[in-house]
């Protein structure tokens, strides 16, 4: 350990000032800079990090003032050592030294003496001679440790725990290891030595329930027996599914399944499902508002769910939002309400214990740059749950639109308004299927896992339909942790709508004059891009080949453009996330993205539009406050139907800004 001399030197020059008045006695010398020397190979921040003395702040008012303290010096030079030692250096010294600087303060500055890094010489795991020779090849792959190797103590916990994890997952349920070190100074060198006790080989017993007071015993018995059965292998991993599959039914506020005691008599060991049920009756109310180029929004939100309704787990929700929108491009009626009102009821277990029912009834209004529709949906569906992460849900749907129209008021000009496909309301008759996978570390705040997913819907006239179409929307979404505080997020989406009505069809029923690649797809269903959720370089729903009308007249004449929306789109986003405390985040993200009239032009990599950009993130009980700037570097035009020309407006600047409420993605 260092030497004391220089503080205690520097200490005892108080009594020299004691015939002073105690008012005048010199004051603890203010710690004003620390640092450390000799640290070759380990990283200065990582060991200042972990000591009590540091600097104080600059800006006194800003944080605390931090004095010399004899005791945290000491201790400072054992924790160091301790430092250095747990990355295989036995023979390291640490030491300091007292610097003046202006106006009362020191410069703390450790020395250290590395020595030479200890060498792992052998590696002796014992206590496994009697287990199955495909265990202990399990149990010992991927061994982090080898002859010749630096020892370092955090691979030497890591194989510890991986032998005690594999056995575990094995079925020894009860299994020990102790790890040791035998450390020759003198040559720098340890072995290792890892003393396993496998114990007995577990298989699950019985399953027991305790908590519940109004959920049925066996449909918790049912979640825990979709990954776990009597007579299985004991595997903690299991064990994490089934308690997730518990945690799923949606009724508990806490649910774990762990062992119980151990029978040897019979190798088996117990499981234990212990709950503890949540208020069946729920009310959320919320708002929030959202600023883009396409519009500003304020928004308020009402769910009411019951979560057993009939005592089964049946599930009744009421869901509601409403928005009052102001768009922005429109010529006139440049406000109104949008929302969506949706009942959905769902009874479980209809068919066996992995198939549901669930029924919906929905009303929405929508308000966007391109059109206005009101539209009522009735849908019937019968999820079937694989596992937890991997789910099914095919389904039938009835969606009758009505009120469909521009939002731009025709023109003296009488130049046409773009068509909606949807003269005096339509109806959508359809098939939908879609299969999910998700395995997120968290379905609100993701930082590790993937989000697989792709919907295909079949509509036509032999369902009752007034279209025949295709619609195929494929998306996936990863996210990549890159340390305690980053995490890489990756989106990729697709979609494409493929009308499968003829030329004359289409024309009786939308005979409006119209760009022929998208003449038998109704506005509603077609794609479009851009917003804070999606393209981050446009407004919502400008990503699209859009039309030129002119309003007004005489003066007050303009040029509008209108998004018709397309048959293929196209989005992948990369985002970098920083989590700069519990409260904020910043990321830097970049968009690609498209949307076309031809069922395949958006994968064309010549028309792709770019935007980079960086944003904040705030969060909040009702989930992130989000705010994004972008750059558009490629400046590409966005086409215009009918025209040769491109389009390169004020709208589709190099910058736009975005606040909203809720991840990207």
């Amino acid at each position: 350990m260092g030497s004391l001399a220089p503080l205690f030197v520097l200490l005892l020059a108080a009594p020299v000032a004691s015939a002073e008045p105690p008012e005048a006695a010199a004051a603890p010398p203010r710690v004003g800079e620390v640092s450390i020397e000799g640290n070759r190979s380990l990283p200065a921040r990582r060991i200042l990090g972990g000591l009590a003395t540091r600097p104080s702040n600059r800006f006194l008012f800003l944080g605390e003032v931090r004095t010399l303290d004899v005791g945290q010096v000491v201790e400072d030079l054992r924790r160091i050592e301790a430092f250095y030692r747990d990355e295989g250096f036995f023979s390291t010294r640490a030491d300091f030294q007292i610097l003046p600087m202006a106006a009362g303060r020191v410069h703390m500055r450790f020395v250290v003496e590395e020595g030479p890094p200890a060498i792992l010489r052998s590696v002796l795991v014992t206590g496994m001679d009697d287990l199955p020779s495909e265990v202990r090849r399990r149990v010992l792959s991927g061994n982090p440790l080898g002859a010749g190797d630096r020892w370092t103590q955090g691979a030497h916990q890591a194989f510890k725990e991986q032998i005690l994890s594999r056995l575990e997952a094995d079925g020894y349920a009860t299994a020990e290891v102790e790890a040791r070190v035998e450390v020759e100074r003198h040559r720098a060198e340890v072995h290792a030595i890892y003393l396993v006790d496998p114990g007995e080989r577990y298989r699950i017993g019985s399953v027991h329930v305790v908590g519940n007071l109004m959920v049925p015993e066996h449909r918790i018995l049912a979640a825990v027996h979709r990954v776990l059965e009597s007579g299985d292998r004991y595997d903690p991993e299991r064990l994490r599914e089934a308690q997730a599959e518990v945690f799923d039914l949606g009724a508990f506020a806490s649910a774990s399944v762990r062992l119980g005691q151990p029978k040897p008599e019979n190798a088996t060991v117990p499981v234990i499902v212990t709950v503890r049920e949540a208020d069946f009756l729920r009310l959320r109310l919320g708002g929030g508002a959202g600023i883009e180029q396409s519009y500003q929004q304020l928004r308020l939100v009402a769910d009411f769910a019951h979560l057993d309704l009939f005592r089964g787990l049946q599930r009744l929700e009421f869901q509601n939002e409403l928005a009052y929108r102001f768009i922005f491009g429109a010529a006139e009626a440049e406000s109104g309400f949008a929302g969506i009102s949706a009942l959905r009821f769902t009874q479980p277990a209809v068919i066996g214990d992995r198939i549901d029912l669930a029924v919906g009834l929905t009303y929405e209004r929508q308000l966007t740059l391109s059109f206005v529709s009101q539209s009522l949906r009735a849908s019937v569906g019968v999820p079937i749950r694989f596992r937890r992460w991997l789910y099914l849900v095919p389904s039938y749907q009835v969606q009758r639109y009505f009120d469909v129209r521009t939002f731009t008021s025709p023109v003296a000009t009488g130049r046409p308004l773009p068509p909606v496909n949807c003269p005096g309301g339509c109806t959508f008759s359809f098939l939908e299927q879609r299969l999910v996978m998700d395995r997120r570390s968290d379905p609100f705040e993701p930082r590790s896992g993937f989000f697989a997913a792709i919907g295909l819907q079949e509509g036509g006239e032999f369902l009752g339909g007034d279209f025949d179409w295709l619609r195929l929307v494929p998306e996936f979404r990863t996210y990549l942790p890159l340390g305690p505080d980053w995490v890489l997020a990756l989106r990729l989406e697709a979609g494409i709508l493929q009308p499968l009505q003829s030329e004359r069809s289409c024309q009786e029923v939308a005979p409006t004059p119209y760009d022929a690649e998208t003449r038998c797809s109704p506005i509603v269903v077609r794609f479009f891009g851009g917003g804070a959720a999606g393209f981050r370089g446009v407004g919502a729903t400008r990503l699209s080949p859009l039309q030129a009308v002119e309003v007004g007249r005489g003066e007050n004449r303009e040029t509008v453009f209108v998004p018709l929306g397309g048959n293929s789109s196209l989005l992948g986003t990369t985002e970098l996330r920083y989590y700069l405390s519990s409260m904020w985040a910043a990321v830097f993200f970049a968009d690609v993205g498209n949307v076309a009239a031809r069922p395949t032009e958006a994968f064309e990599f010549r028309e792709l539009h770019l935007a980079v950009g960086s944003g904040i993130r705030l969060r909040t009980p009702v989930g992130p406050i989000r705010l994004d700037l972008s750059y558009r570097p490629l400046r590409r035009p966005i086409r215009v139907v009918n025209s040769d020309a491109r389009l390169e407006k004020n709208f589709i600047d190099w910058f736009s800004i975005f606040i909203s409420i809720g991840e990207a993605f």
